[in-house]
């Protein structure tokens, strides 16, 4: 936002400026080129332009929070012997000391007092409650010559003055910018090891003239600070409580973290009795500075030196918090780039057991004389606990169709290696596939230890369809109910009779033995569906399933169709909302028209 001018012609420029940095400088450049167009000489607009701005940075520097939005407002009155300025502030003010010597060159401020002074003939200072005003001024040269000669000498001297300070301050700066340097080269080749942070830290420390350091940084959950690096190996810290309980007052650490600023202490303000920190002495001067990246908690650095009298400077204090910063920002890209790697791995890892998990699942479903088969099978994560399985038997003993499906407690890859041990299993009680109720039995007797173990469950659901005496044999471990259609019999439910496997080692299950119906059509579900909800959290339930077996009967759906017209159903019903659960299904029609031999 640019200055907003008011002047009177020729003599008075008054701009009114926003409470920022950036709108200062402008406000002295147009201060110069409204006093060169008042013939004000070179030497004197370099004066006043320095002026400008040390009063206006003053005046940015020191305003109270509530004032950072009042323009600051600034008048230059120009006549033939002098030129004066006043710069209305809204700080709350201070004591304009008598004299002004230069400053230490440790000092954080005060150097601009002197140069306004030296460079000007007059300053004053006047408080009031609302705004304060600071008047400078000084004569213009080419009035007489031996003034003009004196202000050459002063302007001179002072200039000199501020050279020196400039090149000792560069001079002594050198070390830290090579180290900066060095340290930012390493950062970009990816270093963030432990190894790396504690050379850099040590590096750091001699830089800053400091005496000790310790960097905490914050744990995947960001509810502990721990110590990453330390400058004493003997020192031994716990880590910081982030929750609440810990007592912020027993942690200068935790009070910078909390408070998103620098703590610091020293002589007048020392550590609190029992902060860690006084491992390091009582007597200390130091800050702890927390380290964020883009609102994220990283760490804390905590750095000081053991004489209590002797704090950092502000140039130090700025290379510190560049080393930490930048420190920071490596670390958490090391972090995400840690994340993604094991993110990757994780999603490789599920699509290799999806894939098993696929795998184990019928390739082909077979398509014996008068019946048609189609299945079904979704996960709601990559991988699920679902399974079915349909095996054609032609023994001495049995000649049928065995049909399975069972729905593992849970999800994920722990669900799905239940659901691989059961088909294992499965496989290798084969003979006992025309006894659904001993088989059912014997595979709760196989499942139960380790299932137990982990405190889980399996619901199943076994039907044979024994074409050698025309039945349907049925046992249920917990599982939904079967649903049986024909057109003389209409639509049947067969509820489960027994409780999951793995509840209960002793349990012996039983199984309904009905008639063939010439029409059959038999649907097999996991929970999946019939619990499915609307995005308005209403359920599926097994009602509608039944009205769309009625619809399927109709129309005469094939297997295929009649599974293909459920998933849809369930889809449709659904709609946006995600499922909460794996979801599968087995259809079974039998075509009248065919004589099984």
């Amino acid at each position: 936002m640019a200055p907003s001018i008011s002047s009177s012609p020729g003599r008075v420029l008054t701009l009114s400026f926003p409470c920022d940095l950036a709108a200062v400088r402008e406000a002295a450049r147009q201060f110069r080129t409204f006093l060169n167009d008042q013939g004000v000489s070179a030497e004197e607009l370099d004066a006043w332009e320095l002026i400008v701005s040390e009063a206006g940075n003053n005046a940015v520097e020191y305003t109270r929070p509530e004032s950072v939005g009042l323009p600051i407002e600034a008048t230059v009155w120009v006549t033939h012997l002098n030129v004066e300025l006043q710069v209305r502030d809204h700080t709350p003010g201070f004591d304009l000391p008598e004299d002004t010597p230069l400053p230490d060159f440790e000092a954080e401020g005060g150097r601009g007092l002197f140069l306004m002074r030296s460079l000007s003939d007059q300053l004053r200072y006047l408080r009031s409650p609302g705004d304060n005003c600071l008047i400078v001024r000084k004569g213009r040269s080419g009035i007489s010559p031996a003034r003009e000669s004196a202000g050459d000498s002063l302007q001179m001297a002072i200039m000199e003055s501020t050279l020196h300070t400039l090149t000792e301050e560069l001079a002594a700066s050198y070390e830290s910018l090579s180290a900066i340097f060095r340290f930012t080269a390493e950062l970009n080749r990816g270093g963030a090891g432990t190894e790396f942070v504690d050379r850099w830290l040590r590096e750091l420390m001699m830089v800053a003239s400091a005496d000790w350091f310790v960097l905490r940084l914050s744990n995947d959950t960001t509810t502990q600070l721990r110590v990453e690096g330390i400058s004493r190996a003997d020192l031994r810290f716990e880590p910081l409580d982030l929750r609440e309980g810990q007592r912020l007052e027993s942690s200068v650490e935790l009070q910078a973290v909390m408070g998103r600023q620098d703590m610091w202490f020293d002589a007048a303000s020392p550590t609190a009795a029992g902060d860690p920190l006084t491992q390091f002495g009582v007597a200390l001067a130091g800050f702890a500075h927390p380290i964020y990246v883009n609102e994220e908690l990283v760490g804390v650095l905590a750095i000081g030196r053991y004489a209590s009298h002797q704090s950092f400077t502000a140039g130090q204090v700025n290379i510190i918090h560049t080393f930490a910063d930048f420190l920071g920002i490596q670390i958490r890209n090391a972090r995400i780039q840690e994340g993604y790697l094991r993110s990757r791995l994780v999603t490789r890892e599920l699509e290799i057991a999806a894939s098993i998990q696929r795998s184990l699942l019928p390739e082909r479903l077979p398509e014996p004389p008068g019946f048609r088969l189609a299945g079904y099978s979704e996960s709601a994560n990559k991988v699920g606990g679902d399974f079915f399985d349909v095996i054609q038997i032609e023994n001495q003993q049995h000649r049928g169709l065995l049909l399975v499906i069972a729905d593992v407690m849970g999800k994920g890859v722990p669900a799905a290696m239940f659901a691989a041990i059961f088909r294992s299993h499965l496989h290798a009680l084969i003979s006992l596939s025309g006894l659904p109720g001993k088989l059912m039995s014997w595979l709760n007797r196989a499942l139960h230890p380790d299932l137990a173990r982990v405190d889980m469950f399996v619901t199943a659901q076994i039907v044979f369809l024994d074409w050698m005496d025309n039945e349907i044999r049925i046992a249920s471990a917990g599982h939904c109910p079967l649903l049986i259609a024909a057109k003389e019999l209409g639509i049947m439910e067969v509820t489960a009779d027994g409780m999951p496997l793995g509840i209960d080692l002793q349990m012996e299950f039983e199984e309904k033995c009905l008639p063939m119906p010439e029409t059959l059509r038999l649907a097999m579900l996991t929970d999946g569906l019939i619990e499915a909800r609307s995005p308005e959290g209403e359920l599926m339930g097994i009602d509608r399933v039944k009205s769309w077996m009625a619809d399927s009967i109709r129309r005469n759906d094939t297997a295929q169709t009649s599974c293909e017209s459920l998933v849809e159903l369930a889809r449709t019903f659904q709609a946006d909302a995600p499922a909460a659960d794996d979801l599968t299904l087995l259809v079974i029609t039998r075509q009248p028209e065919v004589e099984l031999s």
